[in-house]
């Protein structure tokens, strides 16, 4: 598998990335991807954009995953580009207005449907265990807490 992906911080990623570009390559680098997954914050510069343009610009038969948050995505736009069968299908785990979900993503048979707990792994409960465990463990050594929020 080859990755890219796009950042607002630099060009730099880790090693299994082979390519990281900026914010405005999103349209070009999408046209390549079999999938694309947004993990993207909800900024003013994200908001909406995976919309109509982002979708046409998708080769035929791609994928999108949503575990970034839910306003960055058209959720017509998307529904739309399933529809129109320019999606193979989607993966959803954030929506633009939680808890609701638009009715006719339930009847498609091209979503998978998550309730936003895409981080909710054993993997993910057990690190943030240990990350209680261990600011626990800083606080009574008079040590910063390793996740100090300021």
């Amino acid at each position: 598998m080859r990755v890219t992906a796009t950042r607002v911080s630099g060009r730099t990623g880790p090693d299994y990335v082979s390519y990281v570009g900026l914010p405005d390559e999103l349209l070009k680098l999408a046209k390549d991807a079999d999938f694309v997954v947004n993990c993207a914050p909800l900024t003013s510069q994200t908001t909406g954009i995976f919309n109509r343009e982002f979708f046409a610009s998708l080769k035929p038969g791609a994928y999108f995953v949503s575990v970034g948050r839910g306003r960055s995505t058209v959720t017509a736009d998307l529904i739309a580009a399933l529809n129109s069968g320019k999606l193979a299908g989607a993966g959803l785990d954030v929506f633009a207005e939680e808890p609701r979900v638009p009715e006719v993503l339930f009847d498609l048979d091209t979503v998978v449907l998550e309730p936003h707990q895409a981080s909710a792994t054993v993997e993910t409960r057990m690190a943030m265990g240990q990350l209680v465990v261990d600011n626990v463990a800083a606080h009574f050594a008079g040590q910063a807490l390793l996740t100090a929020v300021i």
